[in-house]
């Protein structure tokens, strides 16, 4: 103990007597992971000396907690309150089991008194301290310990270092596991360490604190098994993923808020995105024939390799969304959209229209419609489709926005396709439910509410300006029809909707389609292309939002 004590800056200056009697009166408390130790506020007179594992440090500011820094074994926090009593100024939580011992504020003044040297380095610390927390920026948590059950654990750590910049730790906690090439994992920024067979699971928090200094990112690669080093993995670890054939097996007795992926590449991928925060939603807005232009939109993405993890959708911007969700190629999403004009549009294809008579929900009873919807996208639902989608809709009763994630895809399609006196309400779980343009034209804030990191908006309604300067001239040609005003009606009001409502956006793409009317559904091929060319003047932000972003040391 004494050669450990002095390794730390406070007592290194103690000869062995003072260290005997420092020994003595240290006393020694076991904090599970996840519980504080203390909180801010809270009236505090020891301070503490980290024996093994890992505590951080949380100021809170302005409602908010303001994440300072970790603290691992041979550190030591609590000083402020033990030299100077009062109250605590800021809260320490435990991240890994720690193994605390703690120095009273008499023990502490009396060898300060004794050995002048020890309280010139306490005030060293305080005003580092200090500083640090000064100028520290309001953060998420910065180090993440993960537990891995499966084979492709080691891909997943590849992965997660190919996303982040950051070196990864790779702890294998059982030798039975798949061998793994740590010379290739090396290459990738991935550091494979094997943990000795004989140590006690008990002792896997200091194990993990010795190492973990010099990373962010610590996966636990653990056995598909209920061992206690399994187990105890489990317990430290921040998130829990299970990858590959191991879900077939009975970890789900065991393993609880975990992930699943299969060890499909792409679905690894997506995981280590989600792992490090950087999922890319994308919300389409509403736009009848202007929305058309998500076509291109989609295809410049896909051509541009980038990932999209959830897709919301806005009556036209979920119907192309859908599609694209489902599987559909570009190639079979452009078809459709060349059928439009003589199959849905309503003055063309009106064969395909059940009308109401006389109206009394809207012109369209919708029943057909449905139908159709059934035969673009039979028995396909939410949850079968490739890429996670919400779509929005309305209840006209209430003005509440109306979520769909669940079910079957088609009937979420008709509700938040039903504008209001074209076509009649939708009718689902004892609500009527319409056009999701109503409410929120452009999703992004359904994005940002179901965790994605960085958004997109594709967004085909024009502005104010954009109005006057085309609409005027199209209305001099001619009078307009009940569906054109109808139409535009609705236009400005989700216009003025967006104005308030278009937060929190990383990336707008806004393509030039105000020229279009909102039924030229003839003008596909163009409306398309404006779709394209927007998007690849984004790419660029885009990969710069998407590229790995290397923190600083973990501990500097």
């Amino acid at each position: 103990m004494k050669d450990w004590l002095r390794t730390i800056p406070f007592f290194s200056a103690l000869d062995d007597s003072a260290l005997e009697t420092l020994t003595r009166r240290l006393q020694r408390r076991h904090v599970h992971k996840g519980a504080s130790v203390f909180l801010a506020s809270e009236p505090g007179d020891c301070m503490y000396v980290i024996r093994t594992g890992l505590v951080k440090v949380v100021s809170h500011y302005e409602g908010e907690d303001r994440f300072i820094l970790y603290l691992g074994p041979g550190d030591f926090f609590g000083e402020g309150a033990a030299l100077f009593g009062g109250l605590h100024s800021a809260s320490v939580f435990v991240a890994l089991d720690a193994d605390l011992l703690m120095l009273s504020h008499d023990d502490l003044t009396a060898l300060m008194k004794q050995y002048p040297e020890m309280a010139l380095a306490i005030i060293r610390e305080l005003h580092q301290r200090l500083r640090l927390s000064l100028r520290a920026p309001i953060q998420t948590k910065q180090l993440n310990v993960i537990a891995s059950i499966g084979d492709a654990t080691p891909v997943l750590a590849q992965h997660l270092a190919q996303v982040t910049g950051e070196d990864v730790l790779l702890v294998n906690l059982d030798e039975s596991s798949q061998p793994a090439n740590a010379a290739a994992l090396r290459e990738d920024n991935v550091h494979l360490t094997h943990i000795d067979p004989t140590l006690n699971a008990g002792a896997l928090p200091e194990f993990i604190s010795q190492l973990i200094k010099q990373y962010y990112w610590v996966v636990l690669w653990a056995v598909a098994d209920e061992t206690t080093m399994t187990l105890k993995a489990l317990q430290q670890a921040d998130l829990r993923v299970v990858v590959g054939a191991a879900f077939q097996q009975p970890v789900r007795r065991f393993v609880a808020e975990h992930s699943y992926v299969d060890d499909d590449v792409a679905a690894i991928h997506q995981l280590a995105r989600k792992l490090a925060r950087r999922q890319v939603g994308l919300a389409l807005s509403s736009g009848n024939a202007r929305g058309m232009a998500h076509i291109g939109v989609l295809k410049v993405l896909r051509e541009e390799k980038i990932p999209l993890d959830l897709i919301a959708g806005t009556s036209a911007g979920a119907l192309f969304g859908a599609l694209y969700a489902a599987g559909r190629t570009i190639e079979e999403i452009t078809e459709f959209a060349h059928k439009v004009r003589i199959e849905y549009d309503f003055l063309t294809g009106f064969r395909n229209w059940d009308f109401s008579i006389p109206p009394r929900w809207g012109l369209i009873k919708g029943n057909m419609f449905l139908k159709q919807l059934q035969q673009l996208l039979p028995s396909e639902t939410f949850e079968g489709l490739k890429i996670p989608l919400a779509v929005v809709a309305a209840d006209i009763v209430s003005g509440e926005e109306i979520v769909f994630e669940r079910g079957p895809l088609p009937e979420a399609l008709r509700a938040t396709m039903s504008m209001g006196g074209f076509l009649e309400p939708a009718r689902h779980d004892g609500r009527l439910l319409i056009d999701g343009g109503a409410v929120n034209p452009v999703p992004a804030q359904v994005l940002s509410a179901r965790g994605m990191n960085v958004i997109i908006t594709s967004n085909v309604i024009p502005t104010l300006h954009e109005r006057m300067r085309w609409q005027r001239g199209q209305l001099e040609k001619g009078a307009k029809s009940l569906i054109d005003i109808m139409l535009n009606e609705r236009e400005i009001m989700e216009g003025e909707i967006i104005r308030s409502r278009l937060n929190p956006v990383d990336v707008v793409i806004q393509p030039d389609v105000a020229r279009y009317h909102v039924r030229q559904y003839d003008k596909a091929p163009e409306i398309i292309q404006a779709g394209e060319d927007a998007a690849r003047l984004q790419i660029p932000y885009i990969r710069k939002l998407l590229a790995p972003r290397p923190r600083k040391h973990p501990r500097a």
